[in-house]
């Protein structure tokens, strides 16, 4: 009986059908992962620069609503100060053109002497309460007299407690100049201005002036925020 033959493996030899088919399912799931793979990753990247992008809005965002509370913040402390400033000015009388002495305290004690006799001569007793009572504030603006820049005398502040007495305070002052002040011929009493009605007096005074050097001769003074004819 001849021997059996050994079976040996041939290189050369092609492989079975089935592991063909094997290698095949395996490459086509490698490259479906692959896809797969790429796409989450693809994913990934786009959810981080979403993140990124809200990122920004909210701080952005942020940024804003800071910024607007500033920005309200600011209006409000504005208001609140022109308020103020109004409400000051609205006790407030600037008294302009009165000749200051030779120095502070004499000038001070000017003022204070000019200022009770026209309380005295108005005979009005609510003025004289607050008077003696020192409710009554009169000063110089600017305080220092070093700081001037012209030769003008420095304005006469006088502060009352309210704007009532404020408006009989300037009555008084305007039915005529007494002893001490009546060589101050072009001095005279108004209301203490804002910076809006500064910019506005100052305006109108150019225009009388026009209107006076057309008419030749001193016809349109300045009153109260208007120009008046005499």
């Amino acid at each position: 009986m001849a021997p059996r033959k050994t079976k040996t493996n041939d290189s050369t030899t092609p492989p079975a059908v089935w592991l063909e088919q094997i290698l095949k399912r395996w490459d086509d799931y490698f490259q479906r992962f692959g896809r797969i793979f790429d796409f989450l990753i693809g994913l990934q990247e786009t959810q981080t620069s979403a993140l990124a992008i809200k990122n920004l809005e909210n701080r952005y965002a942020s940024f804003a609503i800071d910024n607007n509370s500033a920005a309200m913040y600011s209006l409000l402390v504005k208001f609140q100060s022109d308020s103020r400033t109004v409400q000051e000015k609205s006790c407030r009388i600037t008294w302009i053109g009165v000749d200051e002495k030779v120095d502070d305290h004499t000038t001070a004690a000017f003022d204070r002497e000019a200022l009770k006799e026209i309380i005295d001569h108005s005979g009005d007793q609510e003025l004289l309460a607050e008077w003696e009572a020192q409710k009554i504030d009169i000063r110089r603006y600017p305080e220092r007299r070093d700081r001037l820049t012209t030769d003008r005398p420095r304005i006469i502040k006088i502060t009352t407690r309210n704007r009532e007495l404020r408006d009989k305070f300037s009555d008084q002052m305007r039915r005529g100049r007494l002893s001490l002040t009546r060589q101050f011929v072009h001095s005279f009493a108004r209301k203490d201005y804002t910076c809006e009605e500064l910019e506005f007096d100052r305006a109108l005074r150019k225009k009388a002036g026009l209107l006076n050097q057309q008419a030749g001769k001193l016809l349109y003074i300045m009153r109260d925020l208007s120009i008046q004819k005499l």
